[in-house]
């Protein structure tokens, strides 16, 4: 018998749960636009439901096959339209644009990964059809439809499909995608087929439009995690660890689609079982909660998603997201839930804590300050700042840093210092970037991360940062980790001045530290997150260079900051001559292999602080920052002597010009759009001189 059930209302609506309520959401806003209430009202009684309005919008509910067929079929008599359940699949990317399943889907990148993995997809947005890609290729993908054991294929669910199948495009910035339905299981096919192509590539293009993209991703990333953090405020800030479980249960299931969702969670070993669910059958939920928590991951179902409700200090049970039978996961969706485990995990730490003597009360509140401050934060330097600055609220100490982990590098690198107001500060002799000995503490904890401080002194530690530290005067030092059992972060260091035993080991300051960890590794997972997609926002995906949108902000800065300090500064537009024969003869990889080459010799003929990014195509820019004419001139020199070297492309040997504009601050121009026209002015005069030279020369159009 399935676990799953419809809970509002009972025993009146045909049981299972085939479709997500984003679709009768979609349906009903969509005859809410077009007859007002009143239509929706005559819908829901043509259609025979009672479900309620609101049920029926919410997209974390489910309802089953019937009542679908039943809405689109009287939608389409509410609203006299043909094609009324095609019209309702073809709404979803605009009326669902910013939900958690659109965000999700932008997130594997182009069109082709969605279709890539529409049997996943799929189940999002309902159970009843299995869809499976059989072939695909740029701008065409063929899929085949199998309705789900013991289902029938309708043609209005048909229709729907085509409608939905056509949206994918539409998250990346492409008109819808065209769908050819060739056979359908309606009619007595054993399957649906359907052909579905689209034009524009994988990404939208024009110019800006991978700017636009990612920056659209980086907008959805920003609210996602706004809602993240809002969340663990809210749970931190209620006294009732029932209501702060609840709220959990219901939250996961709107990030994490799927019919079904259960949080068992125990606060003691031998305490009562807390059962928070949507979904599930209220007769059915002890046994599913025995079975969760009494089972070994491995022998549980395959379509049951299960994260580990745990932190530092206890494992209280397991959340789950579930199907019937042959749905599956996106891993990003793991990610998801243990972020919403990890709220219930600190939830049920803060609920034990509150149990606990008075002593305990400044503490929970202390923690209470710095979820607050590090929910404020974005990238994982501004969380390192507040993490600096709020950890001497939780532990007593004099100076807290904070070393963040880059495990391309393999060093730790300080991202921020707060020294307690009152303490007489003294220069930071701890490095500022820090490579492990392996064979030490510090070493052995990234090869296996655990959460154990690590305290200095003469008989363990690292002896070297124990020596620093002991020479910047502090006589106590604990360095705790921000790690999770498989991903070292990086570090905190507390230090003490004077009175060495309030950094004594004692369950109290352990209990205070593992608080800290536990919101500082969340904050810094998702930090990396926003830096990530803040990369891809304002780099050249190709040569990882500025992109135009952050050139122009850096110009911009730069000449604010010029005009405070009266230095100069310079531009640089360079204009790659002779590459559109590279592409035509070689080919367009040949083209990109020759723009990544360019890229590392640009960057090797400029300074350490200068900004070199890719503008499009072949065209490339150079800030230089506080310059003065004659940086301006040998900067300039150097990239025309780098071209003079042929680059190796595909076992060719291709050789290039570059035609450069400059502009100076304050001579040329006194503010950044003026000084970005002249040396786009500059470039293309440059660039007139050398081809006049070319014809005259008789010199050939591409050397390859």
């Amino acid at each position: 018998m399935s676990l799953l059930s419809n809970p509002e209302p009972p025993g009146d609506v045909a049981s299972g749960k085939h479709f997500s309520c984003s679709m009768s959401a979609v349906l009903l806003a969509r005859v809410h636009e077009q007859c007002g209430e009143e239509g929706v009202s005559e819908l829901l009684r043509l259609a025979q439901s009672r479900r309620s309005p609101a049920y029926l919008s919410d997209i974390a509910n489910w309802i089953s096959f019937d009542e679908g067929v039943a809405l689109w079929r009287a939608g389409a008599r509410v609203t006299h339209h043909p094609q009324f359940a095609r019209a309702v699949g073809e709404d979803a990317a605009r009326r669902l644009n910013g939900s958690p399943v659109a965000n999700l889907l932008r997130s594997l990148g182009s069109p082709e990964a969605v279709y890539a993995q529409i049997a996943t997809v799929a189940t999002k947005y309902s159970t009843a059809v299995t869809l499976e890609a059989v072939s695909a290729e740029p701008g065409c993908v063929e899929i085949v439809g199998t309705p789900a054991e013991g289902m029938q294929r309708d043609a209005d669910h048909c229709a729907w499909t085509c409608g939905l199948l056509s949206q994918p495009t539409v998250l990346f910035g492409l008109p819808p995608a065209t769908v050819h339905h060739e056979r359908c299981a309606a009619l007595g096919a054993p399957a649906c087929e359907y052909r579905i192509t689209w034009s524009g590539g994988t990404v939208a293009s024009g110019p800006g439009a991978e700017d636009d993209t990612a920056a659209h991703q980086l907008e959805a990333m920003k609210l996602r995690l706004a809602s993240m953090f809002q969340t663990a405020a809210d749970l931190i800030g209620s006294g009732d660890v029932d209501e702060v479980l609840a709220r959990i249960a219901d939250r996961a299931a709107v990030e994490v689609r799927a019919p079904g969702h259960l949080l068992a969670v125990r606060m003691t070993p031998s305490g009562p079982l807390h059962c928070h669910h949507t979904g599930l059958d209220p007769a059915d939920v002890p046994a599913c909660a025995e079975r969760l928590l009494g089972s070994e991951a491995s022998d549980l179902p395959s379509e049951w998603l299960v994260v580990p409700v745990r932190s530092n200090r206890h494992d209280y049970g397991r959340l789950l997201a579930m199907f019937d039978a042959g749905a599956r996961f996106f891993p990003q969706e793991r990610e998801l839930l243990e972020v919403y485990a990890r709220y219930a995990a600190t939830a049920l730490d803060s609920a034990t804590a509150l149990q606990e003597a008075e002593r305990r009360f400044a503490q929970s509140s202390a923690l209470l300050d710095l979820a607050r401050a590090l929910a404020a934060a974005g990238t994982s330097t501004e969380i390192a700042r507040r993490l600096a600055d709020a950890v001497p609220l939780v532990v007593d100490c004099d100076r807290v840093g904070v070393y963040l982990w880059d495990p391309g590098r393999e060093e730790l690198s300080r991202q921020a210092v707060a020294t307690v107001a009152g303490v007489q500060d003294a220069p930071v002799c701890a490095p500022p970037i820090w490579r492990p000995r392996p064979d030490g503490p510090v070493g052995r904890l990234v090869r296996s991360p655990n959460s154990d401080p690590i305290f200095l002194d003469d008989a363990s530690g690292d002896p070297v940062i124990h020596r620093l530290y002991r020479e910047e005067g502090f006589i106590a030092t604990i360095l705790v980790p921000l790690a999770t059992p498989g991903q070292f972060m990086g570090l905190l260091s507390v230090s003490v001045r004077d009175r060495p035993e309030r950094l004594a080991a004692s369950a109290d300051l352990l209990d205070r530290l593992s608080g800290v960890t536990a919101q500082a590794t969340t904050a810094l997972q998702n930090g990396r997150l926003v830096d990530l997609i803040t990369h891809q926002a304002t780099h050249d995906q190709l040569t990882g260079l500025a992109n135009r949108r952050q050139f122009t902000a850096e110009v911009r800065t730069a000449v604010a900051r010029a005009r405070d300090t009266a230095e100069s500064g310079a531009l640089l537009y360079v204009d790659l001559d002779r590459f559109k024969p590279v592409n035509d003869e070689l080919g367009h990889e040949a083209g990109d292999e020759l723009l990544v080459a360019v890229a590392e010799r640009l960057r090797g003929c400029t300074r350490a602080g200068d900004v070199v990014a890719r503008l499009g195509g072949d065209e490339f820019a150079v800030l230089l920052a506080a310059a003065e004419p004659g940086d301006v001139e040998r900067v300039s020199e150097r990239i025309v002597a780098g071209f003079r070297e042929p680059f190796a492309v595909t076992g060719h040997r291709l050789r290039l010009g570059a035609s450069i504009g400059r502009s100076v601050y304050p001579l040329d121009a006194d503010d950044a759009d003026a000084l970005l026209r002249r040396a786009d002015a500059a470039m293309f005069a440059q660039k007139r001189v050398h081809h006049a030279q070319r014809i005259v020369l008789g010199a050939p159009q591409a050397a390859v």
